[in-house]
Formats: C-alpha cells, sequence, structure tokens
C-alpha cells in the first residue's frame, strides 16, 4: 500500500484509478466478515493520498449500480466487496522511467547488453565481460566492487556464469492472461476473487476491454520460451464462467493472450516459495555479490531502497548524492504533430522520434510496446507498424531494408507473443 501511494503521487500517469470488486459467495470460504477483516487491515497501511474506500454492499444493491456485478452469478452472490484500486498501467514504460533517471544521475545505459562472464578478482571484486547482441562478439570488460544481480526469472543462470552449480534462489511462476470484450455498462469495472483452486483470480480493465487471469504455475524452462497453452486459456475461461455464467466465454471471444515469468523467491521445506529477497551470494563463492527475487513491478522502489541500503554498508560512496525523480518521462508538447494512428489519437508522431532520440530504441518492438503503448492497443500497433517504422527511420539510421525487417520481426513478435485473434496485415 505504501509503494502504491507514492506511484500514484509522483507517477500519477502510470497508473489507472477503477472501482474494484471483491465477490462473496454463500459456498466460497470467504465470508463477509473475513473479506471486511481483510480489507479493512490493509486500508490502515494506505494513505488519503491513495485510500481504499472499502465498503461492502449487499448483492442487490450492488447490481443496481454496478454493470460488473450484474453479471455475477446472483443465485450464490451474497453481497460484494468495493474498493478502490489503482492499476500499474504500464510496466514497461515504468522501468524506462526509472532507468532514465539512473541516466539523468550518471548511471551508464547499456541496452542489449548481455553479461556473459563474472570473474571475481582479488581484493572481492569483479570483472565483468559484457557483449553488445545487437553486434555477436563485439565484447567489453568492466570492473565492478560490487555485482548486483537483479536480471529477475534469469538471476540463476546469471549466476551460473560465476560458480558451478549456485544455490537455486528462485521460482519462476508462470502467469497467462486472456483479453476478451465484455458489455459497455463494465467499463472501468475489476474484480479481484479467490480461484477455485485456491489461487488469486482477477477481471482487469483495459480501456474498452478486460483481460482475466491470471494462471500460477511453476515453470523450469528458459523465460524467453513461455508461451500460452491451449488448456490454460480453457482454465481461465472456465474461472471466468464460473463467477460471470451469463457471458458464456469461449474461445471464440478471447481478443488475444500472452504469458510471462514471475521471479518469485526459492524456498526450502513447506515453504513454498517467499516474496522480495536480497540473497548475499559470499556463501556461494560470489563475495560482495547481491541476488535480487521476488520482486514484482509495485514494489520495485522498496526493492531498489532496500538494494541502495544494503551496498551503502558495504561501500563508501564515490560521488555526492544526487536528488532522484520519481516523475513519468512524458514526451513534449506537440499538439501539431499528427497521431501515428488515428484511432488511437495518444500516439503522436513527434512521440516516436522523440523516443527514437533519446531513449535508447534499437527495434520497433522497443518503440511501440516500451516506448509508447500503441502494442498494448488492442489493434496492437499492427495497421500502423510500417507507419511508425518510416517515421524514425532516419534518427535510428534504418535504410528500406531495415524498415521492412523492422516490421517483420514487429509482426512476427505479436503473432508469436500474443496469438491476436485477427490476421496479420500484409505488409506492402
Amino acid at each position: 500500500m505504501e509503494c502504491r501511494t507514492q506511484l500514484m503521487k509522483t507517477m500519477p500517469e502510470r497508473l489507472n484509478k477503477h472501482t474494484f470488486f471483491f465477490p462473496v459467495f454463500r459456498d466460497r470460504m470467504y465470508p463477509g466478515w473475513k473479506v471486511d477483516l481483510g480489507y479493512r487491515a490493509l486500508g490502515l497501511f494506505g494513505s488519503r493520498d491513495a485510500p481504499l474506500n472499502y465498503r461492502r454492499l449487499p448483492a442487490k444493491a450492488a447490481a443496481r449500480q454496478f454493470g460488473l456485478v450484474q453479471l455475477m452469478d446472483q443465485s450464490r452472490l451474497d453481497s460484494v466487496g468495493v474498493f478502490t484500486e489503482y492499476q500499474y498501467n504500464w510496466a514497461e514504460r515504468i522501468c524506462l522511467d526509472t532507468v532514465l533517471d539512473a541516466e539523468q544521475c550518471g548511471a551508464t545505459v547499456r541496452n542489449y547488453t548481455k553479461a556473459v562472464k563474472l570473474e571475481p578478482l582479488p581484493g572481492r571484486s569483479w570483472l565483468v565481460t559484457l557483449e553488445d547482441m545487437r553486434e555477436p562478439g563485439s565484447t567489453v570488460q568492466v570492473r565492478a566492487s560490487i555485482l548486483i544481480n537483479a536480471a529477475g526469472p534469469w538471476a540463476d543462470q546469471v549466476n551460473g556464469q560465476a560458480v558451478q552449480n549456485p544455490r537455486k534462489r528462485l521460482v519462476g511462476i508462470k502467469g497467462v492472461n486472456v483479453m476478451v470484450k465484455l458489455p459497455d455498462e463494465c467499463h472501468g469495472l475489476g474484480m479481484e476473487t479467490i480461484s477455485s483452486i485456491g489461487q488469486p483470480f482477477y477481471c482487469m480493465p483495459w480501456g474498452k476491454y478486460h483481460f482475466f487471469g491470471p494462471t500460477e504455475a511453476v515453470f523450469d524452462g528458459n523465460p524467453e520460451d513461455v508461451r500460452v497453452l491451449p488448456e490454460e486459456v480453457e482454465f481461465i475461461l472456465n474461472e471466468a464462467n464460473k463467477l460471470f455464467p451469463s457471458l458464456a466465454l469461449s474461445r471464440e471471444d478471447v481478443v488475444y493472450t500472452w504469458s510471462g515469468v514471475r521471479p518469485r523467491t526459492a524456498s526450502t521445506g513447506h515453504e513454498g516459495v517467499k516474496s522480495l529477497t536480497i540473497h548475499d551470494m559470499e556463501g556461494d563463492g560470489m563475495p560482495n555479490a547481491l541476488t535480487l527475487t521476488g520482486t514484482p513491478i509495485m514494489l520495485h522502489r522498496h526493492a531498489g531502497r532496500a538494494i541502495a541500503r544494503k551496498v551503502k554498508q558495504m561501500l563508501r560512496p564515490s560521488q555526492k548524492e544526487k536528488p532522484l525523480s520519481y516523475e513519468a518521462k512524458l514526451f513534449p508538447e506537440n499538439q501539431n504533430s499528427p497521431p501515428i494512428d488515428y484511432d488511437f489519437p495518444g500516439v503522436k508522431v513527434a512521440d516516436l522520434r522523440h523516443a527514437a532520440a533519446h531513449e535508447h530504441v534499437e527495434t520497433l518492438v522497443d518503440l511501440l510496446f516500451r516506448r509508447v503503448p500503441l502494442g498494448w492497443n488492442i489493434g496492437m500497433g499492427l495497421s500502423s507498424a510500417r507507419h511508425a517504422a518510416e517515421a524514425v527511420a532516419d534518427i535510428l539510421d534504418w535504410d528500406e531494408e531495415r524498415v521492412t525487417a523492422e516490421v517483420s520481426n514487429y509482426t512476427h513478435f505479436v503473432q508469436e507473443n500474443f496469438n491476436p485473434s485477427w490476421p496479420a496485415p500484409v505488409q506492402g
């Protein structure tokens, strides 16, 4: 709640304020009084700047007031917890805003750069070999007093480059989401509950659409290879239909799907998985090395402060402290610039060009998903991909062949990772 409040106060452009519900069903394990207790306890950690505004309404009263509640199974619904949720609307951009501020404070930022070798040196320092993934074989070496491994679901792989068989620090948890179109009266409304197998389940508003999810399953493969499976889509649709039987959602209602891997902290015994943990890797033969696991996007600032405190105990600062800016990095106002897609007027050609010039763009996927939100629009930027590539070609030094390749790679990325229900446009 503290992290949510801070983000809402300092970066409101990256959050969407919505009304959410927690349905209380007569046949479920959470009666109304338990739901009240949980949310009121949660509300104690909030603030006036981002209040939870929790209250519980009888089923009939809530159904009269809210379209999403009308669609719930009224034969089982006893009451509905109602609260204010602040949705993190763009994880990639939140990450980028943070990186750009680090650069402003003096950090060297390298996109598409892989640590291919980690070597401990005498004196508890490190020699790290970096490879430019855009130019395979092009490497440099950097020395560091402290090594911080914040590679998310790849953290164990990174540690494996320094020592043989390091202890497993994370458990990859695969999550799948399914996008659908609900009736218009559900616009801006969402829901959180517990699924039939005891896992978190939500219905999240996304513009004029909603997505259901997630699944939660251990994933041991390469995070880059994670893909949505048909049985995972069926599970999510079945869970949605148990909550909203009148929708009768089927595979034909799916607009697109996507999946990812969350880096939970591994535990031993019967503890399962844990949340945010900073591992001191000394016992693994990695002196002056820290590994971070279990950090979802909503805790990224808390994790950063925790790491900074830990590093400060280990190393004296080499420069004076510089103020951080927690603000969203917004594009310059340019009302005369036309939108790149008139069906999504919030992204202008000038925005693309600014991002290409100042925000470490290497690919069209970078540009449309991680610098501007066109890729997360329902059309996923497919119809305007070539126009976007051509708009920044002079800045990124892309010739016609590179433009065509970027558009093709972008289309493949969308098809491979989201499986949209509409065919890919023919590229001329």
